[in-house]
């Protein structure tokens, strides 16, 4: 039988379903006559959890850009309206002091 990567995958996603199970499969393969199992098992582990975290910083790299974007999209939001209702006071101060004067002057 040829020991391969992915055969210790398996091991290893079986362990996570089914706790106990790696240590069952690794003593059945040390009692086949495979003395390096643990070892085999270690490395092939270690290199998935690698890459993985590799992909994983890679997919928290592109969330964290995107979730920039929208904070920048909420900011500029935010600050045009801020200045529409800039925009709004500053109409309705020149109206009311408008009609002050038009209340002086009638005066």
């Amino acid at each position: 039988m040829k020991l391969e990567r992915a055969f210790f995958l398996k091991v290893y996603g079986y362990e996570i379903s089914f706790p106990g199970f790696r240590e069952t499969a690794i003593k059945a393969l040390e009692d086949a006559g495979c003395s390096m199992a643990w070892d085999y098992y270690i490395a092939a582990v270690a290199g998935y959890n690698y890459g993985h975290q590799q992909q994983l910083k890679e997919v928290g790299k592109l969330y964290l850009e995107e979730c920039n974007k929208e904070w920048k999209k909420k900011v500029k939001e935010g600050e045009e309206k801020r200045r529409q209702e800039e925009i709004e006071l500053l109409k309705r101060k020149k109206q009311l002091l408008r009609r002050k004067r038009q209340l002086l002057t009638e005066e």
